[in-house]
């Protein structure tokens, strides 16, 4: 008779052990993934340190760039305009920069110039990360030539976007300068915050789907 009472008792009470040490395993594996996304999604150092966060960063870090940069070919062509017509170099870059965005909304080769300012610099950064040992910049870049592929894409869709939106080309520019420049980081936040979140939940409805098949 004990024994047909522990019976009832197990059956009227808590599940038995082992559906509560599944379920624990289970606890356990699904805390320890949301861990592993939270440090995922933290910023690599470099990014953390970026010197433009928002708008208001913009000017005087363009500014910054202008007069701490160490190239020395970009440094004698201000120095010359500076010397010769009394103005400072900002107003220079300014002007170059209001015409490149003039010709990028008018202009029959836009996309080519497009195209250009979006491949020079980020090939060229894209060869010294290969080279260094760090991983960080193999993220920033992978996600910037993966982010440019999806664009090259829309780009046959250019003219018919262009009805809709006629500053295609040069909000495509503005967006890959922020994805490229170390000065935003953008392709490796984009990663953390965008890119690594969608894959994982597209990985785990995957494995759902092929579990219940």
């Amino acid at each position: 008779m004990s024994a047909h009472v522990d019976l009832v008792n197990l059956d009227s009470s808590d599940p038995p052990l082992i559906y509560r040490s599944i379920r624990e395993v289970k606890r356990k594996q699904r805390t320890m993934h949301i861990g592993k996304k939270r440090r995922s999604r933290s910023l690599p150092k470099a990014a953390r340190n970026a010197t433009v966060n928002s708008f208001a960063d913009i000017q005087p870090q363009f500014v910054t760039f202008l007069y701490e940069n160490k190239n020395i070919t970009l440094n004698s062509v201000f120095a010359k305009f500076e010397e010769s017509t009394g103005a400072r170099r900002e107003h220079l870059a300014y002007a170059v920069v209001g015409i490149i965005a003039f010709y990028l909304i008018i202009g029959q080769c836009a996309e080519l110039l497009c195209n250009l300012i979006g491949f020079a610099y980020p090939a060229y950064a894209s060869v010294k990360a290969i080279r260094t040992p760090e991983k960080d910049d193999d993220m920033q870049w992978l996600t910037y030539w993966t982010v440019f592929a999806f664009f090259s894409l829309l780009d046959f869709f250019a003219h018919a976007i262009m009805d809709v939106v006629p500053l295609y080309w040069l909000a495509k520019v503005i967006f890959l300068l922020y994805l490229a420049l170390p000065q935003t980081f953008g392709a490796t936040k984009i990663y953390i915050y965008y890119v690594d979140p969608a894959v994982a939940k597209l990985e785990e409805a995957l494995a759902k789907k092929s579990r219940e098949e």
